[in-house]
């Protein structure tokens, strides 16, 4: 493929072709509401008269009714109407014979497709053998070729005689829709109605409905396409927003939380902190209790002084040397000695003595005590 190719594309028969597909879509009730499918009246020009045919709709293929009708047979066309009332909302439509008109279809360069009509009449007369002011054409862009040629397809017919049938046709009353070319006819209708032959002067004022329905339903099918579009993109952005709002507010209910939890671990830290402290603290009164334990009867404290841990003790005692071993004995007191040496009290002849000690709890007295009971004995063989 080349790059630098040019893409031409033809948004008017885009239009159409969606247009007409968009029709094909819309419900049959609404289709009938909009543009209602009116009987046709076909008049196919004869010698001295018309061959009249009435179809149900545009595009049935077989006639209700068909009859001839001479020129100044007006009475008689009125007739129809009395005999098929729905006739009343009928179209008018021309069908011109072969014989009458001419097509022809033509090969023009791409640069002609944006002003056909214009091209076509300028050089009317090199295309057929008539000028622009003895026939009535119309052209139908029919696409492009291989060679990128625009194809239309030409379809005319002499002015004097269509002017001639149209006034015929005025004295009838009958208001002409369009003319088309009968062969075309045969052959593609929908191609045959685009070519309407009809003079500008005897045509009726267009039906704005009708020619604004395609635009408002095209209009319609291109506000649903974007509301298909945008309203779920619309609806997960609200949706992710109101996950936001509510994760930002999750955050600040995490955030406090957290800070509660630092602080409730902070306080049980502290407790922990100050149980230790207190399971570690020898208590005063299991201190008392001891050395009244171990202290006999003849000896006695006269001072005593406790400080982290540490005791300091005073008195009088026969033999106070021999407190050393049974204080070290004591589960909560460990490394015993005299702070001075040893006096004789010359008024009651006992000795004086000064011993420091260090205190342990209950708590870790007993755990020392489970621990050297768990130890293996290495002195067994």
């Amino acid at each position: 493929m080349n790059l630098q190719s040019s893409i031409n594309i033809d948004f008017k028969a885009f239009f159409k072709w969606w247009g007409k597909e968009l029709a094909e879509l819309t419900p049959e009730s609404l289709r009938r509401l909009v543009a209602e499918d009116r009987p046709i009246i076909l008049l196919v020009p004869e010698e001295q008269g018309f061959e009249v045919s009435i179809l149900e709709h545009a595009g049935a293929s077989e006639f209700r009714h068909r009859q001839w009708i001479g020129v100044n047979d007006k009475a008689v066309f009125a007739g129809l109407f009395a005999k098929f009332p729905e006739l009343a909302k009928a179209e008018c439509v021309l069908a011109l014979k072969a014989e009458q008109g001419l097509s022809k279809l033509l090969t023009l360069p791409e640069a002609a497709a944006e002003n056909l009509e214009q091209v076509v009449e300028f050089e009317l007369d090199r295309y057929t053998p008539f000028t622009r002011d003895q026939v009535y054409f119309t052209v139908a862009r029919l696409g492009k070729n291989e060679q990128g040629n625009v194809q239309a397809l030409l379809v005319l017919a002499p002015r004097a005689l269509l002017d001639e049938y149209c006034e015929q046709l005025a004295a009838w009353d009958a208001s002409l829709a369009r003319v088309v070319f009968q062969p075309l006819l045969q052959h593609d209708a929908e191609l045959a109605a685009s070519c309407n032959l009809l003079p500008e002067r005897y045509r009726k004022p267009a039906n704005r409905l009708a020619l604004w329905t395609p635009w408002l339903l095209n209009g319609v099918l291109l506000i649903l396409f974007l509301t298909a579009l945008i309203v779920p993109v619309w609806r997960e952005k609200a949706a992710v927003d109101f996950l936001k709002t509510q994760l930002k507010a999750l955050e600040k209910e995490t955030r406090f939380v957290e800070q509660k939890q630092q602080e409730i671990n902070e306080m049980l830290n502290e407790n922990k902190q100050l149980v230790d402290i207190r399971q570690d603290t020898p208590e005063i009164l299991d201190i008392l209790s001891e050395l009244t334990h171990l202290f006999k009867d003849d000896s006695w404290v006269t001072n005593l002084q406790y400080s982290e841990k540490h005791l300091q003790i005073q008195g009088q005692s026969p033999s106070a040397s021999a407190y050393i071993g049974i204080l070290e004995a004591s589960p909560i007191f460990s490394n015993v000695s005299f702070v001075s040496p040893l006096t004789q009290d010359k008024n009651t002849g006992l000795e004086r003595f000064q011993i420091s000690m260090d205190v342990h709890s209950r708590q870790q007295a007993e755990a020392a005590a489970n621990s050297d009971t768990n130890k293996p004995d290495t002195n067994k063989p």
